[in-house]
């Protein structure tokens, strides 16, 4: 039997756990996950129903938690399912164009989850990334900068080949040198800047010189 303290527990070796009984480690997947797939979520037009949709994205990965495998990389699995809620929950949402705007103009997070979302929302660069990117692309790019995914995984949650979303990354590179552009005559905000130059670099380098 693995003594390893859950804390120091790898996620696939906590999803295995959990597989076999053990509530407290799947608990620890929900502190480990649920800011990076509320960002997703965010990320993919769902501001005011992020955190439901969030809900969802963990029953649905508790419910189906015995067809997962520990060769796959737990983040993979559930990025794939955070997904595939985002989609069937995404035409209701779009009906409703105001959300954005109400949510944004909320002085006060409610809980401290949402105000660790409502900080990186005020930077703002990646607000500018979405006005230029379409939502798939967007997703790819927010994968592979912000979760660190390889092409393979974001090929795998995106469910595509990896020539696609290869693609995907090129063209949004080249979308992105627009708005970097934009910034360099903006605000001013250096730091921004360079997060995103060097995020544009990595994508060059990936694209160009193959496997990320």
């Amino acid at each position: 039997m693995d003594h390893t303290p859950t804390s120091d527990a790898s996620d696939e070796e906590l999803a295995w756990r959990a597989q076999r009984g053990c509530a407290s480690s799947f608990e620890r997947l929900m502190v480990r996950f649920q800011v990076p797939v509320l960002h997703f979520l965010r990320r993919r037009g769902h501001a005011c129903d992020a955190e439901d949709l969030l809900q969802e994205t963990f029953l649905r990965a508790y419910s189906n938690l015995h067809r997962y495998e520990r060769r796959w990389r737990f983040a993979t699995w559930l990025f794939t399912i955070a997904r595939r809620v985002s989609i069937n929950h995404g035409r209701h949402l779009r009906a409703a164009p105001s959300c954005e705007a109400v949510h944004s103009a909320t002085p006060t997070p409610s809980c401290p989850l949402e105000a660790m979302v409502a900080e990186e929302e005020r930077r703002g660069l990646w607000d500018r990334a979405a006005r230029a990117l379409g939502r798939e692309e967007l997703t790819a790019v927010w994968l592979y900068y912000v979760e660190e995914m390889t092409v393979q995984d974001i090929a795998v949650v995106l469910e595509r080949s990896r020539v696609s979303v290869k693609t995907m990354l090129f063209r949004a590179r080249r979308q992105l040198r627009d708005v970097l552009e934009r910034l360099e005559t903006g605000d001013g905000d250096s730091s921004r800047r360079s997060g995103l130059q060097r995020g544009e670099e990595m994508t060059c380098r990936a694209v160009e010189g193959g496997d990320a």
